[in-house]
């Protein structure tokens, strides 16, 4: 079933095309119901006023003439179609704006065409169709064409706006920096004419300086031979006062480190005598007491490593301190055969400069001083070698003395288990004297009872039934030997 609508609004007409698939006669719209007359069945629509060709393409027909509002209170903008009905065709009409109609020109015109349409009107359609479809395109192509143009022409405009400003800008910067090239060649004008009256100044600052200069000078050099000859005096006291405070420190020293030498040598001596004394004594106790024990040879064996290595390690401290005498001895000897070459420097010296006394003088007194200063060194550095050598002996002599201390610690501990082991092979000889005596015990009954066994056996065999219930009585006693041999010998097992 077809239904045809037709709308005059705002100078346009509209027909709108449905056809009816369901046998549903009315449909809701968002303002209220309508309700279409039923047609002709197969009834097909045709336009009230077909527009020509012609005006498709003419510029009156444009977007404006286009566009159609369909504003009668939503009628079309919420129109829900019904499941049956289905949109086919909308064609647009334009009206001349000069004509007058009535708004309530809507007219909804049903005709009933014949059965059989002519296939000319069908033709007619279809080319329309296409046509429309072919402008819509065109126009969509244009407006497409519209927008970009509009998007380039907006960004030239941008773009010329920011030349324009950028222009302006750099004119504005061309006038400050011509006013500040100005400025900075009345400032080099200043400035040359400031750097002429410097350079005035300094070279009446520099003649002034040099003279300044030259008068000082003198003035240093008459102060320099001045203070030469009260230096030289005064050098002359203090070497003399010097030479003697340093003679009587060199003698009161070589006193000091003599007594000390001499005092360390004995207080050596003595320690090592005693030493010695105990070592022999204590050597000689242990020697007694290893003798007199079970395992005194293995202890003796290595008491005698022990013995050996402190003698090698004594041995070998003795060859060091032998070593650095001969060093210092050596040493000594170089220091004498130095000194023997500055003097014979010293007298070749005085014989070359025999011309100036004066400076001969002072030259022989510095290298005196000199040498006495390097024996004087030389000794000090001696001495501490000495001095350090000393303390390494006695450190030693400390380290042999904590050895000898621990050897006698573990003398006395190696005396208390000999005394542990001798206690204990004591009682080891006294449980095997027990366990002797009953065995001769055990012995002793198990021959009874060989005895006894053998004369029941005698019995048995020759048939006497008397003694055979007299023998039950006799071997009761002898029978509980064992146990008491047992119970006895028990708790000699148990030492062991």
């Amino acid at each position: 079933m077809d239904v045809i609508f037709c709308f005059v609004i705002a100078g346009n007409a509209a027909v709108i095309k449905y056809e009816e698939k369901a046998p549903k006669q009315a449909f809701q719209n968002g303002s209220g119901a309508l309700y279409l007359k039923p047609l002709v069945p197969r009834a097909h629509a045709h336009l009230l006023k077909t527009p020509p060709k012609d005006m498709l393409l003419s510029p009156k027909f444009s977007l404006s003439t286009i566009h159609v509002r369909l504003t009668a209170k939503g009628l079309l903008r919420n129109l829900r179609l019904p499941s049956g009905l289905r949109k086919s065709t909308v064609i647009f009409h334009t009206v001349e704006k000069g004509r007058q109609k009535n708004p309530r020109s809507l007219c909804i015109q049903t005709q009933t065409a014949p059965d059989v349409l002519s296939s000319e009107r069908a033709l007619e359609l279809a080319q329309c169709k296409t046509k429309c479809e072919n402008q819509s395109r065109v126009i969509l192509h244009l407006k497409q064409l519209l927008s970009s143009g509009n998007t380039k022409s907006e960004a030239l405009t941008v773009v010329i706006q920011h030349l324009l400003s950028e222009r302006e800008e750099a004119l504005k910067q061309h006038k400050n920096l011509s006013q500040e090239l100005v400025n900075l060649r009345g400032e080099l004008v200043d400035a040359s004419s400031t750097c002429e009256k410097l350079e005035k100044a300094r070279n009446d600052l520099q003649t002034a300086y040099e003279g300044f200069i030259q008068k000082l000078n003198q003035q240093h050099q008459t102060d320099r031979t001045e203070l030469e000859n009260q230096l030289k005096e005064f050098y002359m006291v203090e070497y003399k006062k010097l030479r003697d405070i340093y003679s009587e420190e060199a003698e009161k020293y070589k006193t000091q480190l003599q007594e000390q030498l001499d005092n360390l040598n004995a207080a050596h001596e003595t320690t090592k005598l005693e030493i010695e004394a105990s070592h022999s004594e204590k050597v000689e106790l242990l020697k007694k007491t290893y003798e007199t024990s079970l395992s005194g040879k293995e202890i003796k064996k290595s008491h005698e490593k022990e013995k050996k290595l402190l003698e090698n390690l004594l041995n070998e401290k003795q060859e060091s301190l032998e070593k650095q005498v001969n060093n210092l001895k050596s040493e000594n000897d170089a220091l004498n055969e130095k000194l023997k070459s500055e003097e014979q420097k010293r007298i070749s010296r005085e014989k070359a400069n025999s011309k100036n006394p004066q400076v001969m003088y002072l030259e022989q007194e510095l290298e005196s001083l000199k040498a006495v200063l390097e024996i004087k060194n030389e000794k000090l550095h001696q001495q501490d070698m000495k001095l350090m050598t000393m303390e390494r002996l006695v450190d030693k002599n400390t380290a042999l003395v904590d050895k000898l201390k621990r050897f006698q610690q573990e003398n006395e501990e190696l005396k208390a288990r000999m005394d542990k082991h001798m206690t204990i092979s004591r009682q080891l000889s006294i449980e095997q004297a027990a366990l002797q005596e009953s065995l001769e015990k055990e012995s002793t009954v198990n021959k009874r009872l060989s005895m006894e066994n053998e004369e029941l056996l005698w019995k048995l065999h020759n048939g006497d039934l008397c003694s055979l219930t007299r023998s039950p009585t006799s071997s009761a006693i002898p029978f509980q030997s064992p146990r008491n041999s047992g119970s006895f010998s028990s708790p000699s097992i148990s030492p062991r």
